[in-house]
């Protein structure tokens, strides 16, 4: 178990200047404005549901001591702190993911399976001689596994095209009652060569979210959601991170 730091509670200002000279989490609304800010002036900042030094008790998928912003050596590290649901962290840039990436696009979790090589492709089928009718086959290397809140899947979608497109209104593969997808939101594209898949947002309003666990290194103006809070990263001093670097 990780011990809590020792510092207090963080400071809240929902008034702080953008200017001031310490990191701050913003929280971001459902409508794009700012909400509560969290001022960073210690070495180690905890963030849960009942535990730490940011407490967000109305949030149920939290967990009790869920996350946690450090410094070192002038550097920031957000890191999930073993939590049941983990950290999801905005794209800046086209991201290679891997099988087992677990992708937040609106209220769509997506979890992406690279197919091993005896489920890319069955062939052709035959009853005593006689092929099988039925659609067309279409080579395939991954599938995007829609997850639940009962905790178990329910869609399967194959990625077959070289290019797959999720949104609300136009695409592939088309959410039409999620109100917090854009008309056109992200894009999955195949990398046959490479066995992967390369995730890309098409500038959505809300934005895509990969999950991440462990460490990674905070750059000015990322933007995290734990649970149901969506964050902003201000650093002093800092300019905006134009693109973090795909995995």
């Amino acid at each position: 178990m990780i011990a809590p730091p020792a510092q207090g509670p963080a400071r809240t200002d929902s008034s702080a200047s953008p200017d001031a000279p310490v990191a701050r989490v913003v929280t971001i609304l459902k409508d794009g404005s700012e909400g509560q800010i969290y001022r960073i002036t210690g070495a180690a900042t905890d963030i849960g549901r009942s535990e730490g030094n940011i407490l967000l008790a109305d949030d149920p998928y939290l967990s009790p001591r869920h996350a946690r912003i450090s410094v070192r050596d002038g550097q920031y590290y957000l890191r999930d702190l073993g939590s049941v649901n983990g950290i999801f962290y905005k794209v800046r840039e086209p991201m290679a993911l891997t099988s087992g990436d677990i992708v937040l696009l609106g209220q769509q979790v997506l979890r992406v399976e690279i197919l091993s090589e005896h489920e890319t492709s069955f062939g052709p089928v035959s009853h005593y001689g006689v092929m099988l009718f039925g659609t067309p086959e279409q080579p395939r290397i991954a599938r995007l596994v829609q997850l639940t809140t009962e905790g178990i899947p329910r869609d399967v979608y194959h990625l077959f095209r070289e290019e797959t497109v999720v949104g609300r209104e136009s695409g592939d593969l088309v959410f039409t009652d999620d109100a917090f997808l854009s008309r056109r939101h992200a894009t999955f594209r195949v990398d046959r060569a490479n066995r992967r898949v390369i995730l890309s947002d098409l500038g959505s309003s809300n934005g895509t979210l990969v999950q991440f666990r462990g460490e990674r290194e905070l750059q000015n103006g990322d933007v995290f959601r734990l649970g149901h809070h969506l964050f902003r990263v201000d650093l002093p001093g800092r300019a905006r991170a134009g693109g973090a670097a795909p995995r």
